[in-house]
This record gives C-alpha cells, sequence and structure tokens, in this order.
C-alpha cells in the first residue's frame, strides 16, 4: 500500500546517528492521559454549588433565546474571551498541576520522531532552502520547540542553509505568553501567532510543515439525532428553561442546571450536517452523531496551505469512523461529568478522521490513519530509545528506566483501546506524490 516515498537506509541511520547524540529532557510522568471511555466518572457535586461565570452567562442566554447547541456550549466553555478554559490565566491547563498532560510533556521523542517525518518529506521534496513550521493550538511550545531543535540539527548535519519560519495558530494571550517563554531559548527565531488559520497565506515558494496535535478534538461540535423525519438537532437546556428532557445515553449523572433537549423538528443546520458526508446515510435510525463543521473547514484549509509544496500530520484521539457519545470534561486528570463547572474544565470529544481526510482530498493526497503505536515505532522510537538509555544504564539506571517507561507509554496498547498507542490516530498528509508515511511498508 505504501510504496515509493522512503529515505535510503544509510540516509535514515544518519540522520538517526545524529539525533542519538541529543541528551534526554526531562519529561512529567506517572500521570493518566485524557482516556475516553464508555463510563463516565463524576464526583457527586453539593446539592447547591456557586454557578461558575460561565455558567451563569449560559443560563442567562438560555433564558433569554432557549436552548443552545452543543458547539455553542463548548465554544464559550472553551474561549470565552475572559472566562474561558484557555483564556483564562488562572486556569493552570497542562502539566501536573492541570487537567491534562500531552504526549510532548512525557517524552522527548515524540517531538523528535515527528520531526524525522517531516524532514524525510522535505528531504523528497528537493530540501527547499525555507521551511514554514506551523503549528495549531501548540499549547506550551513544548512540541514545536522539540521539532525545532531536531530540524536545526539534522539540517546543519546535512550542510543545508535553511531558512525557518513559525507561525503559531493561538488566540489565547495566556497561551502565547507560555509559547514565547519556551521558544524564546531557540535563538533568533521570530515567531508568528495567528488567531485563525485562514490568516496564513498558502505560498508555492516556501516548505510548509503543519502540526495539530491535540488540536481538532476540541474544537465545538454538534449533536444530532436521525429519526423516521430526518436528523434533529440535540440542544442544551437549562431546568430555569420549560422543555422535556431528553435521556443522553451512557449518562447517569445529571447536573441541576443543563440538560440535552431534541429539536422538534429537522431544522437547517441539522439537516446539512446529517448529510455533510455521504457515510452518515448509513447511520440506522435512533442513532446520534457528532460533527463538526468548523473541523471541517480547517481541515479543508490545511489542504490548501499545503498543496503548493508541503506536508502535515494530525494527531488526535479518534480515528476513521464517526462518533456518538465521545465527549467528555477532564479535571484535574479526571473525567467528570461534561456540564461539570463549565469554564473550568477542559472539554473533548473523539476526531472522526474520515470526515477531515473527505475536507482535505480534493486538495491533495491524504492517507488512511495509523495508531500511533504503529507511526511511532516505524519512525524508529525503538533505535532512539536505545541510544538515550545507553548513557544512563551504568552511571544512573533509574533514570534509564524512567526514560524507557516514558516512551513505551506513548506506544502502549490494549485490547479495549484505552493506551495511548492505539487511543491516539496519527493522519499523514503531502504534496508529494508518493507514499505519506516514510519507512512504513
Amino acid at each position: 500500500m505504501f510504496q515509493g516515498l522512503r529515505l535510503t537506509t544509510i540516509t535514515r541511520f544518519r540522520i538517526c546517528r545524529t539525533l542519538l547524540s541529543t541528551p534526554p529532557i526531562p519529561r512529567l510522568r506517572h500521570l493518566d492521559h485524557r482516556l475516553y471511555s464508555d463510563s463516565v466518572k463524576t464526583p457527586s457535586p453539593p446539592p447547591l454549588t456557586k454557578v461558575t461565570p460561565i455558567e451563569n452567562l449560559l443560563l442567562k442566554s438560555i433564558q433569554a433565546t432557549g436552548p443552545i447547541s452543543f458547539a455553542t456550549y463548548m465554544q464559550f466553555c472553551l474561549s470565552h474571551p475572559t472566562e474561558g478554559y484557555y483564556m483564562k490565566e488562572s486556569n493552570v491547563v497542562f502539566g501536573s498541576q492541570g487537567d491534562f498532560i500531552t504526549s510532548p510533556d512525557i517524552s522527548q521523542v515524540f517531538g523528535e520522531l515527528i520531526a524525522i517525518f517531516f524532514l524525510s518529506q522535505w528531504k523528497n521534496a528537493g530540501s527547499p532552502s525555507t521551511i514554514r513550521m506551523i503549528e495549531l493550538g501548540p499549547g506550551r511550545g513544548t512540541l514545536m520547540a522539540d521539532m525545532l531543535r531536531v530540524i536545526t540539527q539534522l539540517t546543519r548535519t546535512m550542510k543545508a542553509q535553511v531558512q525557518v519560519q513559525v507561525h503559531l495558530v493561538e488566540n489565547s494571550s495566556a497561551m502565547r505568553a507560555m509559547q514565547q517563554k519556551r521558544l524564546g531559548k531557540q535563538g533568533n527565531l521570530e515567531i508568528q501567532w495567528h488567531a485563525s488559520i485562514d490568516s496564513i497565506p498558502p505560498s508555492g515558494d516556501i516548505y510548509t510543515m503543519l502540526m495539530a496535535h491535540e488540536f481538532f478534538d476540541a474544537l465545538p461540535f454538534h449533536v444530532l439525532k436521525r429519526t423516521e423525519e430526518g436528523w434533529h438537532e440535540v440542544l442544551i437546556s437549562s431546568s430555569s428553561f420549560a422543555e422535556p428532557p431528553l435521556p443522553e445515553p451512557q449518562s447517569s449523572v445529571r447536573y441541576p442546571c443543563f440538560y440535552p433537549v431534541l429539536t422538534p423538528a429537522p431544522t437547517p443546520i441539522s439537516t446539512l450536517l446529517g448529510t455533510s458526508s455521504p457515510r452518515f446515510q448509513s447511520i440506522p435510525v435512533g442513532s446520534f452523531l457528532e460533527v463538526s463543521p468548523v473541523a471541517f473547514k480547517i481541515a479543508h484549509k490545511i489542504g490548501e496551505l499545503l498543496r503548493k509544496g508541503g506536508c502535515g500530520l494530525i494527531i488526535d484521539y479518534g480515528g476513521d469512523t464517526f462518533y456518538d457519545n465521545s465527549r467528555r470534561a477532564f479535571k484535574d486528570h479526571k473525567i467528570v461529568d461534561f456540564f461539570h463547572r463549565p469554564g473550568e474544565c477542559d472539554l473533548t470529544a473523539n476526531v472522526d478522521f474520515a470526515y477531515l481526510k473527505e475536507a482535505v482530498e480534493d486538495s491533495m493526497p491524504v492517507y488512511k490513519p495509523l495508531t500511533q503505536s504503529h507511526f511511532l515505532q516505524a519512525m524508529g522510537l525503538k533505535e532512539r530509545l536505545l541510544k538515550l538509555m545507553k548513557n544512563h544504564r551504568t552511571r544512573d539506571p533509574e533514570k534509564a528506566k524512567r526514560i524507557e517507561e516514558a516512551a513505551l507509554r506513548l506506544v502502549s496498547v490494549s485490547p479495549d483501546g484505552g493506551e495511548m498507542g492505539n487511543q491516539y490516530s496519527v493522519m499523514g498528509i503531502s504534496s508529494n506524490d508518493e507514499q505519506s508515511y516514510p519507512f512504513i511498508e
């Protein structure tokens, strides 16, 4: 299936040899990653709790105009200019003190192997002299810092004269400050921030490398239900707004303020979204569907940016299918009810990679997603890990063990799909006509 694009074995190990000389970087460990499961683990709240600022805004909105969509709820909770989860400086989002950690926080190997992927694509494109690196939702800047370090080292080893530009899509001033602090150590690197991917113009004169890691799962989504009449939308109402409640599947816990309701008839938006993919036609009556038009639009823009020369990786929770009830909220590294403490929890939903592929494939080749375990191991995780551990086995065996445990956690798998290696999917995009995943037969 995958033929054509590959570095030679000699080139691959020449690259790896330089990369392997990089010392290990401390990472967080022994923390649960953002795990989606069929059961919602929710602590029972006090009967009366002080509402959050976002909760108050949402209640007033529902009282004034009626039920709101899940997309509106999510946008308020995460992106409200002053009280949103990602926008408020007082919210500790990442790390051991926050609500979750991500793969780059666990092991430096993650970013290093992604950089190898990008460099292999760049080399097969003729090694253009200007590289534009774009990251959507860069978090604290850890992943970008790891990628930049490797790309800088290896292009020097290749004696390539390369100019690197960095573009970060981030609309939170608090997050931008974190990214500036982390990436400011990269020397005279010029960083451009963008509130939206739409402000980054396509360019045929430079080679674009685009990374979207745990970005799409945080985008607003709508919830639909298929009936004999067509697609209805599931909205969110409040206990102060007179509507009959709609039982939500797989949820036995209900917070008093918000609950889902069904529109009495199909709406223009529910009809449009329900027919936005031919795959949705096979969904049986009575089923629910989570669908994000924002994700589709951004994926289409990614195709436009990379079409004239570039490659990209989308890594996220989800798979090559649609989902009906994957939405979750995270607080203090635990799954809580989706309506728990609005504005103070991270909200996510599994990513329908087939939907993203449909948005991109009009512009350029997109390949079927791989599991994170398959991708990282094929990219050389074992070789890199052995080198990192080699210098510590004698002097510091405990450190060598921690390095090994952290890296192996990235590729761990389980029969129920609950480990990082098989819960994350990786989708490669490339303007090259050959295969998108190097080193994979």
